[in-house]
């Protein structure tokens, strides 16, 4: 123990806070974030469900399930039917597939909203 009686480092359970705060928002942390589909292409993939359905899809050895079971709203592959169906129920899916059925904004939309005449 030092002078006074008190133990050196106290409390080190908040330490590192100072260093982790805001680190998602670094422009090399985005610049390397695995990209998926955006809303706008979900949505419009939803619009032909069928060209994804299993049998459909052409057989990838290097994708997960051979590329058979591949969720239209999250653009991802999964190994089988089953966990296809685990994944549908999970509260990031359903968030996605909220999202892909509403109507994206168009540039149309845009320019009404900023006030520019459409001839």
């Amino acid at each position: 123990m030092a002078k006074g009686g008190k133990k050196k480092g106290g409390n080190r359970k908040h330490a590192r806070t100072k260093d982790k705060n805001h680190t998602k928002t670094r422009a090399s942390v985005i610049a390397t974030k695995k990209r998926t589909k955006d809303i706008d292409q979900v949505h419009d993939d939803l619009k032909v469900p069928e060209k994804f359905k299993p049998g459909v899809l052409e057989r990838d050895e290097d994708l997960p399930g051979m590329g058979q079971f591949y969720c239209i709203a999250c653009a991802r592959f999964f190994q089988t039917a089953e966990i296809k169906a685990v994944h549908e129920k999970s509260k990031l899916h359903k968030r996605r597939m909220q999202k892909a059925k509403d109507t994206p904004h168009t540039q149309r939309d845009a320019e009404m909203a900023a006030g520019m005449t459409h001839e």
